[in-house]
C-alpha cells in the first residue's frame, strides 16, 4: 500500500538505508516478529482491537538478543474519543500493555526481552478524526501518517481502513507534511540518529559486512539534510 509520505525527500532517504539493513536481517528480528504476530492473535482473540508498529532496531532488522523492542501500539478504544490512550487513563493501554509485558512475554519467549511502547493511537479517535472537515487533531493525523510511512508493522490488515481513509484525505496530507523536517530535525539534535546508525554498522561490521560507500553516503545525506551540520 502507498506510504502517506512516500514522496518527501527525507522519508525516501530513510526507506532506502532501511531497505539495504533489512536485506541482512537476524534471525533474532524474525523470530520477535513472530512473537508479536502471536502476540496481536492472542490479544485480539481476548477481544482487543490491537496492531504495532516497530522502530529502532526491528525496524531495520538487525536486532541482537541484548537490543529492546521499542513499538507503536495501535489500540481500538471507545473509551477515549477525544484523547489519548495512555498508562494514566486507559484500562485498556494497562491491560494490552500489561498482557504483552507480564503474560505474553513470559508463557511464550523462551528468553524474553525488553519492550517500550513508544507511542499508542487510539484508533477510534484516529477514524473520528478522519472524518472531520474542521477542528481536526493535526498532531495525531500527522503521527500515524509518520509512523506508517516510516516503520515496520505487525497486524496491518487492523490499519489498512485507517491507511486508505487517510490516502484519500489528501488535505491532511499537506496540511502535516511540513511537519516532517522539524521533527527530524529535532530527532536527529538528540543524536540518536547518527548514535543508531553507527550501532548497526558496527553489527554489519562484526558479520563481516562492510556497508557500501553509496549507502554510508545516503546515510550521511539523511542527516546532513535532517541536522543541518557539516559531514
Amino acid at each position: 500500500m502507498k506510504l502517506p509520505f512516500e514522496n518527501h525527500p527525507l522519508i525516501k532517504e530513510f526507506n532506502e538505508i532501511k531497505r539495504y539493513f533489512r536485506k541482512h536481517e537476524t534471525p533474532i528480528s524474525k523470530k520477535r516478529i513472530g512473537d508479536f504476530y502471536r502476540f496481536s492473535k492472542i490479544i485480539n482473540q481476548l477481544g482487543y482491537e490491537v496492531a504495532f508498529d516497530f522502530v529502532g532496531s526491528l525496524n531495520f532488522g538487525i536486532t541482537e538478543p541484548y537490543s529492546d523492542v521499542d513499538f507503536i501500539l495501535y489500540l481500538g478504544c471507545e473509551e477515549h474519543l477525544n484523547n489519548d490512550c495512555d498508562e494514566k487513563t486507559c484500562n485498556n493501554y494497562k491491560e494490552v500493555r500489561f498482557l504483552i509485558l507480564e503474560t505474553l512475554m513470559k508463557e511464550y519467549v523462551k528468553e524474553p526481552y525488553k519492550t517500550q511502547v513508544v507511542d499508542c493511537i487510539n484508533l477510534q479517535k484516529l477514524d473520528k478524526e478522519l472524518q472531520k472537515k474542521e477542528g481536526i487533531d493535526y498532531d495525531l493525523i500527522f503521527r500515524f501518517a509518520f509512523y506508517r510511512s516510516i516503520c515496520r508493522g505487525v497486524n496491518l490488515k487492523i490499519l489498512k481502513p485507517y491507511h486508505e481513509k487517510l490516502l484519500k484525505r489528501t488535505d491532511l496530507l499537506e496540511k502535516t507534511m511540513p511537519f516532517i523536517d522539524d521533527v527530524i530535525a529535532k530527532f536527529n539534535q538528540t543524536m540518536t540518529n547518527q548514535l543508531s546508525f553507527e550501532k548497526y554498522r558496527i553489527r554489519l561490521n562484526e558479520q563481516g559486512i562492510k556497508i557500501p560507500y553509496s549507502v554510508i553516503n545516503k546515510i550521511k545525506n539523511y542527516l546532513y539534510v535532517s541536522n543541518n551540520y557539516t559531514i
